[in-house]
């Protein structure tokens, strides 16, 4: 076995679950599997090293391995990075070892992007969950213990890349199934000696102080995600300066069913537009993901819901400053992702460059005069104006993508500095005038100096002026029309030059060391400047929303009533293009109907009202502005919803068993303060099963639950609507269709009545069914409507000609009168001959329409 690939089997062998990238010169070769799985997602040649034993070979240049690595970890991977620690000497293999951990969790690319999230989880015997979550590109950290329905939530709503969990976990809980889990050793997750832990990693105070106890479960899995973090890392954790206490009674509930049928961000929205997208005029990576946050954790604090009102109606009633603001805030870069990725060892002079470029604006933000309460945003902007001032000094305007690819510090900064490079700048101006010495000396114009590794300056001279050569060249190289010398000059000068180019690495290195240091060292402020900028972007993104899309602000109160006037859906009218969207109103809870019975035929729009209500009361405790002419919202603390179709094979679950658990969790978790959105319970089974079903939820979610929640409940069972009669607070509205000799145009309007028919043949006529398809299903459907469904009564299927015809919306007869209009020449008819056609269309008219209200 050779050196290279014991080594490499050596360090194979450590991380087997990981892609080992193993540095060689200029690339990182994987091989053997790691190089067949790397060849597959990177799509880049599979190649082979050692002829004899043809080992499977893949490789990426070094200063590509960022792009290449983000797409490993997209797919799932993690990635071990084995460097060259040393130089190659030709004495024996090069020093390598593994440095860092890359997996997806904890990867922050250079470049801005949905990653570095971490969560840790501990089930404790109570049921309830000792959670932490860490953002890695941001430094949050936070952790709680909640019930279990509230740990789901939110981390469904965090997206963690990795989620941790104790070794010795014997079942992995059903709402962990989804995600990437780690087992991890116990150890960490211990509350005791975790807590001692990670008081010493936030700096030594009390965890009371952040409003965490000693003994808190949560410490356990706070601790765990930091060790884990600095394990993968191989350096300590220095930007998670603080944590939070999780609470959920803080925040509005939305699991992950909500979540998904509201399709609130874009990975939850199966290819549609989602809301975050559809409200994101952001223009700083800081203000989305505070835009993302504000969206899937919602507010139940009514002030802080106002001051996040307030700040965006100013800058809505002030266009000026708000564009103002906006040109501002573009050039701001992700300093917080930059700071996160300095304090982990993997920045590069470039992060430097964003945290400088960032504080640049903070002196001409705060120039901006509003009124409070955005007046206290920017007052609240830390001062950082002297390491701003230290960066300008210390940093080049342009810098290079990494450290030795080109100058970083300023020879203004450093004295030492100054004085190497003045010796290499001088450098290339002795050796100008050398060649010409020596061309002078041994009367060869042509002489020329150049440079290789091999062995360093040399002299070259054609082989017709090789007569003139004087005895101190000392020849190196033979090449076919020249020959290649040096001389003890040109020796002395390597020398110099190579120490040159060693120390000005050296000091470099050390004075940029220096200056990370510095940065560091102002982290907390650093990271509150981030976190302030992201909310002046996310207000002035939906000002900017607000004042294009006709928005307003919305009420919230302690009431109990949910009230929308003109509400429209905010991603739908955004994405119509041959159409205007149709403005409903909704009211409900108060004094009005608390549970709401919705009917109506498919493509109608009931789904889109009910998510429109939904996605208006996510938004307006989120703080924004919302699409309509005026709405009022009673405080909601958890939006429920039971929308769609689909099945969770990997769990085993059909379609029907996954409407059922989502129903459940609904009805277990139900309060006063809840907002209920179902569509089409129970439509998964057999009709009456369906209908029963249906009913009895309906009864419990009015009184059975002991809670008196609001509810959007939408239907096709017709049957449901005489609960009106027999349930306090409940009403039934339906989707207004019109009728006409074009046949059906839904109107899209909600009306306080029930629909009197579901019109689902109109929409499979529209949809393009048969004819045959068509006649018999109007033929059943009549004889259902009449006799009931007895097996015993269903006639025998008949010739096309013979069915019975039936008008409804688009009947046979209809169709028969259509065609033969189509079929008359008029230019060619008699008067007596036309009458006669009228007569006969007449009295199939009066046929089919006779056969429709009979």
């Amino acid at each position: 076995m050779t050196p290279w690939l014991s080594q490499y089997r050596r360090w194979k062998t450590e991380y087997p679950d990981a892609l080992l990238l193993f540095r060689m010169g200029d690339f990182y070769e994987l091989f053997f599997d790691d190089a067949r799985t790397a060849a597959a997602v990177l799509d880049i040649a599979l190649t082979a090293r050692d002829a004899d034993r043809k080992i499977p070979m893949a490789g990426v240049p070094h200063h590509a391995l960022s792009l290449y690595l983000g797409r490993l970890i997209k797919a799932g991977y993690r990635a071990a990075i084995c460097e060259q620690i040393g130089e190659p000497t030709g004495k024996g293999v090069v020093e390598r070892r593994v440095v860092r951990l890359v997996t997806p969790g904890t990867y922050v690319p250079e470049e801005s992007g949905d990653t570095g999230r971490l969560a840790a989880v501990l089930p404790l015997k109570d049921g309830r969950v000792a959670l932490a979550l860490l953002s890695v590109e941001t430094g949050g950290l936070e952790a709680g213990t909640l019930s279990l329905e509230e740990a789901a939530a939110l981390l469904s709503a965090f997206a963690p890349g990795e989620v941790l969990h104790p070794a010795t976990l014997r079942t992995i809980p059903a709402f962990l199934k989804p995600y990437a889990l780690l087992p991890a050793a116990p150890e960490p997750f211990r509350p005791g000696t975790s807590a001692e832990r990670l008081r010493s990693a936030l700096g030594g105070g009390r965890l009371a102080s952040f409003g965490i106890e000693d003994d808190d479960p949560c410490t356990g899995p706070a601790w765990a995600v930091l060790d884990y973090l600095s394990a993968t890392q191989f350096s300590a954790v220095r930007h998670v300066l603080r944590i939070t206490p999780l609470r959920a009674r803080d925040r509005m509930g939305l699991d992950a069913a909500a979540q998904r049928n509201l399709e609130l961000t874009p990975e939850l929205s199966c290819g549609s537009v989602s809301l975050l997208s559809c409200l994101d005029r952001c223009r700083t990576p800081m203000g989305r993901r505070t835009l993302r946050e504000w969206l899937l954790r919602p507010l139940m604090d009514i002030p802080a819901i106002e001051r996040r009102q307030a700040c965006i109606g100013l800058l809505v009633g002030d266009p000026a400053r708000l564009g103002a603001l906006q040109d501002a805030l573009a050039g701001a870069r992700d300093a917080e992702r930059a700071l996160s990725r300095l304090s982990l060892g993997t920045g590069t002079p470039r992060d430097l460059a964003a945290v400088r470029d960032t504080l640049r604006l903070l002196p001409s933000l705060r120039s901006f005069s509003f009124p409070e309460p955005l007046a206290g945003l920017f007052d609240a902007l830390p001062d950082l104006e002297p390491l701003r001032v230290h960066l300008d000094e210390a940093l080049e305007e342009e810098l290079p993508r990494a450290l030795g690819a080109g100058p970083v510090v300023r020879s203004s900064f450093s004295g030492e500095l100054a004085s190497w490079r003045e010796v290499s700048e001088k450098g290339e101006a002795w050796l100008a005038e050398y060649l010409e010495r020596e061309r002078t000396a041994t009367g060869s114009p042509r002489l020329r100096s150049g440079y290789n590794r091999a062995f360093g300056y040399y002299l070259e001279i054609g082989r017709s002026g090789l007569e003139t050569v004087p005895p101190h060249f000392e020849r190196r190289q033979t090449l076919v029309n020249a020959e290649r010398f040096v001389t003890p000059e040109l020796r002395a000068f390597q020398d110099r030059m190579l120490r040159s180019e060693g120390e000005i690495a050296r000091v470099e290195a050390e004075l940029y060391r220096g200056v990370v240091e510095r940065v560091i060292a102002d982290g907390a402020d650093i990271q509150m400047a981030g976190r302030l900028l992201g909310v002046l972007d996310c207000a002035a993104s939906s000002a900017q929303v607000a004042r294009e899309r006709g928005y307003v602000r919305p009420t919230v109160d302690d009431s109990m009533g949910l009230t929308i006037r003109g509400g429209r859906h905010p991603v739908l009218e955004t994405t119509l293009t041959d159409a205007t969207f149709v403005p409903n109103d909704v009211v409900l809870g108060g004094d009005e109907a608390r549970i709401v019975i919705l009917t109506g035929p498919n493509m109608a729009g009931k789904s889109t009202w009910l998510r429109m209500t939904a996605l208006l009361a996510v938004m307006a405790q989120a703080g924004l502005w919302i699409p309509a002419e005026s709405a009022s919202f009673g405080l909601v603390d958890r939006v429920f919803t039971r929308i769609g179709a689909h099945d969770d094979l990997v769990r085993g679950n059909s379609t029907f068993m996954v409407e059922m658990l989502e129903t459940a969790g609904i009805l277990n978790n139900v309060t006063d303060r809840s907002l209920v959105i179902l569509d089409e319970v129970g439509r998964g089974t057999a009709t009456w099963d369906g209908m029963s079903i249906a009913w009895a939820v309906l009864e419990y979610l009015h009184g059975g639950c002991g809670a008196s929640p609001r509810v959007l409940f939408a239907t096709h069972c017709h049957e449901l609507t005489c609960l009106e009669d027999r349930l306090e607070g409940v009403r039934n509205y339906s989707m207004a269709v019109a009728e006409g000799a074009e046949g059906i145009l839904f109107l899209h309007q909600v009306v306080p009545r029930p629909a009197d028919r579901s019109y689902g043949i109109e929409v499979a006529r529209l949809a393009g069914l048969p004819k045959p398809v068509l006649r018999r299903a109007f033929e059943l459907l009549e004889l259902f409507e009449r006799e009931g469904f007895e097996r015993s009564s269903i006639p025998d299927p008949l010739p096309q000609n013979a069915l019975r015809q039936q008008l409804l919306l688009f009947s046979p007869e209809t169709d028969a009168v259509v065609e033969e209009l189509a079929e008359l020449d008029l230019d060619n008819i008699t008067p007596m001959r036309a009458l006669e056609v009228l007569y006969k269309m007449k009295e199939k008219s009066v046929r089919a329409r006779n056969g429709t209200l009979g």
